[in-house]
């Protein structure tokens, strides 16, 4: 996908991240479930849950382990105000489950608060992909709005969408929210700080952390350096986007997202807490996703093998009945509606053995 069109969808879709100000009036800006004893998933809220990540907090009688730290450093705080507020021991250990910035950019704020002490580990790919990637998209899109703020705000003060039509009352006071909330944004990001992991792994990992056992084990899916943490004695798994609300494909690797979701199945898992949306208790979510990747796949691979371009082949395959499948509510289905032409293209690249 091109650079502006990708930023496009996040300005879209990303943008209702709460202000600072909106963040600090809100006692904690997720929910709390605990999953089993000890460990409690911050989910994020139903209509904003793509916007920024769930985190997991596993207190021990030593230490707390926290996997995923979010992007929004207001929020960040929060949470480390609420393990405050039910533990005295400190946070020891934070795993990055991959390189997004949504589930990495609160490193900064754990290493501020907890220093030199604080582990961070994930995959050895995040390395290089946390500077190199998250870091990167970071600077694109501050340079995007600041590049189209000023013509939408000439829009709104005129009154009229980019294509010339009118805006209604309600219109405005959309627009204008919206470019509220992208202030905000700009404000707490312009001055964004990304800490790479100071401890990595290969393929897999056990830990003995927060008086449990963690098995990290690495996939390439959702990205190349995936991260499911596996709690054995809970039966929990801690996903990350490689099993999400929706799958999203746009950095993905098909074929091997199809196969660790296939392995998933081998564990006995009983609770999931994805990286986005509510936890799974069962699992048709986990059906669910492997049979759109089936379909995506299978589908792409045979118009890819009659010689069709891109462009055609993202007209010829049809995956409606996925999106019914996997799209709980509109903020869903929009997600999927957006980000399905990305997902075609890597499964296409990929069924042509171009998929860097």
């Amino acid at each position: 996908m091109k650079l502006q069109t990708r930023l496009a969808l996040a300005a879209g879709m990303l943008l209702s991240l709460p202000t600072p100000s909106q963040a600090q009036g809100a006692a904690y800006p997720w929910r709390m479930e605990e999953v089993a004893d000890g460990v409690f998933a911050a989910l994020q809220p139903t209509e904003t849950r793509f916007e920024d990540s769930n985190s997991t907090v596993i207190i021990g009688a030593n230490e707390v382990v926290v996997v995923d730290t979010q992007a929004d450093p207001d929020a960040v705080r929060a949470l480390v105000a609420w393990i405050a507020s039910v533990t005295e021991v400190p946070v020891r250990l934070v795993i990055n489950t991959h390189w997004h910035g949504d589930h990495t950019q609160g490193n900064a704020v754990y290493r501020d608060v907890y220093g030199e002490e604080l582990e961070i580990i994930g995959h050895a790919s995040l390395v290089e992909d946390i500077p190199g990637r998250a870091r990167a998209f970071v600077r694109e899109r501050i340079a995007y709005f600041d590049a189209e703020l000023p013509a939408a705000y000439d829009r709104l003060e005129q009154g009229v969408f980019r294509d010339g039509s009118p805006m209604t009352d309600a219109n405005k006071r959309e627009q204008q929210a919206f470019l509220a909330r992208a202030e905000g944004w700009l404000t707490a990001n312009r001055d964004a700080r990304f800490v790479v992991p100071n401890r990595t792994y290969g393929s897999r990992q056990r830990l003995r952390r927060a008086g449990r056992t963690l098995d990290l084990i690495h996939f390439a899916g959702h990205t190349r350096g995936d991260t499911v943490v596996w709690l054995p004695q809970d039966r929990v798994a801690i996903t990350g986007d490689l099993l999400d609300d929706l799958p999203y494909a746009g950095h993905g690797y098909p074929t091997s997202w199809r196969a660790a979701l296939a392995a998933l199945r081998d564990l006995p898992i009983e609770v999931t807490v994805p990286g986005h949306g509510p936890v799974f208790r069962d699992g048709s979510k986990l059906d669910a996703a492997y049979g759109f990747l089936d379909a995506l796949i299978e589908q792409t691979a045979a118009a890819a093998a009659t010689g069709r371009d891109l462009e055609s082949t993202v007209t010829e395959v049809s995956l409606e009945s996925w999106r019914s499948r996997l799209a709980s509510d509109d903020i869903a289905a929009l997600f999927f509606d957006q980000t399905l032409g990305e997902a075609i293209e890597r499964a296409w690249l990929e069924a042509r053995g171009e998929l860097e």
